[in-house]
């Protein structure tokens, strides 16, 4: 699963990115970190990769929320044993994480652990998924969310 964590645009100072990472995560001796502004959501993107164009996919689900016009805004990829999930009310971004998710029962489990912590009713919200998503875990959201959809 790759480090990130995402920091108020107002409170960025890029002289302690790495610190800034390694107060959120751990890291190691050997990364390399970096960040990346995201203006929408008046925040940056610290994460560690190999080199600054390997963005972890969150990256992506935060620039898709723009491409969304309803008010709930779930956007979720599945990728390397985690699902990533995004979540924003309107204009307001209310989270962005990943969590380990070996199987598509994991993944649905931290879904609707998430929309319930920010009280976001499935019956009314559809789901985007960037990228590929297992059959199974897609299947199981048709039955209670409004909509499952790819972008």
């Amino acid at each position: 699963m790759k480090k990130f964590t995402l920091v108020p645009l107002s409170f960025f100072d890029r002289e302690k990115t790495y610190q800034i990472l390694s107060d959120a995560v751990r890291l190691e001796a050997t990364d390399k970190v970096y960040y990346k502004e995201l203006p929408e959501q008046e925040a940056v993107l610290v994460y560690a990769a190999t080199s600054e164009s390997d963005l972890p996919p969150v990256a992506g689900l935060l620039e898709a929320l723009g491409r969304i016009a309803d008010h709930n805004k779930v956007v979720a990829a599945v990728e390397g044993g985690a699902v990533h999930i995004v979540l924003a009310e309107g204009d307001r971004l209310l989270l962005a994480n990943a969590y380990p998710a070996p199987d598509a029962v994991t993944a649905e489990y931290f879904l609707f652990a998430t929309l319930k912590q920010f009280q976001l009713n499935p019956a009314v919200t559809t789901v985007y998924f960037l990228g590929e998503a297992p059959y199974e875990l897609l299947n199981d959201l048709f039955r209670y969310f409004k909509g499952v959809e790819r972008l």
